[in-house]
């Protein structure tokens, strides 16, 4: 920049300019020119066009610094505290205006200021202060006092610096590190610190925020296969099985285990999905066309289903259409109804054939196999048997939920319902 060239590429010393009782840029400054104001601190302090000038050097730079000039702050506290030309050294009060600048976003600013304040050798030696300042440059956007405050507070800078550990301020740099620089380590430290169920700094939203940021954008599989955990364990399995295999491509087992294992469960439930599609078309056709006979006898014979019997038997009934089925379909559905309102339209029907099994079909005073006996007496052949449901169907194995509580799983649900994105299911959601 053109103003550090004029206050360090220069010597401090009288230029050969005419002498003059005003700096050349001095009337600029007093009609309220900041940049002005610093270039006519500049001339002061080297004795450009005028006597040098130390003292009021600072002045015009504390004047630019007040009107918004970041190196008009830090170029007086680097003044101020080497006591340079007429000045009275005075180090607590050049750190000051050094910290001015740092939290203006300047990076000099920034480095100077914190190296005295973490250096046992200078009067502003102080580490808490020296965290702070860290705080602020960083919020102004200075990268390396991020950093500079992540290194302190996470581990004390290998333990160098002890007393600053404070997981709270490393969540709060690493954040930091993380959204403003991208940086590797600083997402990794805000999901270790998040995502962890057991610490106090817990927190969902931001556990899962920054582990996906680890998977996504840094290829980290050890966050892919914790996002995984989080998903399936909320219920959002499809979107757990897409991390687990994320984990898996980016060199983690244990992904690969669950990936494969929810990929089977999927594969296995969109199979046993279209044999029941197919199984209940075999029943829905024909009701919808009114052959009720083929209906009641497909949902016994062919799908063994014991919801779709009912449906098939009750729609049967209401269309008055019971003189449809055959005595063996009406025997079978007394056999796997022992009561209510199926079992009430075979009995009925029964009676009106005058069959004199209505009512003790496979009840009674039966023993255990006596209804499949006689089943086999009337028709040489096992009675035919029967599924509770059409719909259900159970994996050969699901992952245990015992990784996180349920408190901590309704706090992720509670995370991932509420963060930005597309990333919502209305089913968990709800």
């Amino acid at each position: 920049m053109l103003r550090n060239a004029i206050l360090f590429g220069l010597a401090f010393a009288a230029a050969s300019y005419a002498w003059s009782q005003q700096a050349p840029s001095e009337p600029a400054c007093q009609a309220g020119d900041a940049e002005a104001c610093f270039y006519t601190g500049a001339e002061y302090a080297q004795g450009q066009g005028v006597t040098a000038d130390q003292r009021r050097a600072v002045d015009f730079f504390l004047r630019s610094c007040d009107l918004g000039v970041p190196d008009g702050c830090s170029t007086s506290g680097i003044l101020i505290s080497t006591g340079e030309g007429n000045l009275e050294q005075d180090i607590l009060r050049g750190v000051g205006y050094m910290e001015r600048a740092c939290g203006m976003g300047h990076v000099d600013g920034c480095s100077r200021a914190i190296g005295h304040r973490i250096s046992e050798a200078s009067p502003a030696f102080n580490l808490t202060q020296a965290v702070e300042i860290a705080k602020v440059g960083c919020k102004a956007g200075v990268e390396n006092p991020c950093y500079w405050g992540l290194d302190w507070s996470w581990d004390g800078k290998k333990g160098q610096y002890k007393d600053l550990i404070d997981m709270p301020t490393a969540g709060w740099f690493a954040e930091q590190a993380c959204n403003q620089f991208h940086d590797e380590m600083g997402c990794d430290i805000a999901a270790r610190i998040y995502a962890n169920p057991d610490a106090d700094t817990f927190d969902a939203e931001k556990g899962l925020t920054y582990s996906m940021i680890r998977c996504d954008e840094q290829k980290s599989g050890a966050d892919c296969r914790n996002v995984g955990g989080v998903y399936l364990n909320i219920g959002e399995h499809e979107l757990g099985t897409m991390y687990m295999r994320r984990a898996c491509d980016f060199g983690h087992a244990g992904g690969c285990e669950a990936a494969t294992e929810w990929e089977t469960y999927f594969r296995e439930k969109a199979e046993y999905d279209a044999r029941m599609a197919a199984l209940r078309e075999q029943v829905e056709v024909p009701l919808s066309q009114g052959r009720y006979q083929e209906a009641v006898s497909a949902a016994i014979n062919s799908t063994g289903s014991l919801d779709l019997a009912e449906r098939a038997i009750l729609a049967t009934r209401a269309a008055g259409r019971m003189g449809d089925l055959s005595t063996n379909d009406l025997y079978a559905a007394a056999l796997w109804f022992p009561s209510g309102p199926v079992r009430s339209a075979a009995d009925a029907e029964l009676a009106a054939r005058g069959t004199g099994l209505e009512g003790t079909f496979g009840t009674g005073t039966n023993a255990p196999g006596m209804a499949n006996a006689r089943w086999q007496q009337m028709y040489g052949t096992s009675a035919p048997s029967y599924s509770s449901s059409s719909t259900t169907f159970t994996p050969s194995r699901t992952p245990s939920a015992s990784e996180i509580s349920a408190a901590t799983r309704e706090k992720y649900r509670w995370a991932h319902c509420t963060m930005s994105g597309s990333n919502r299911s209305a089913t968990v959601c709800q």
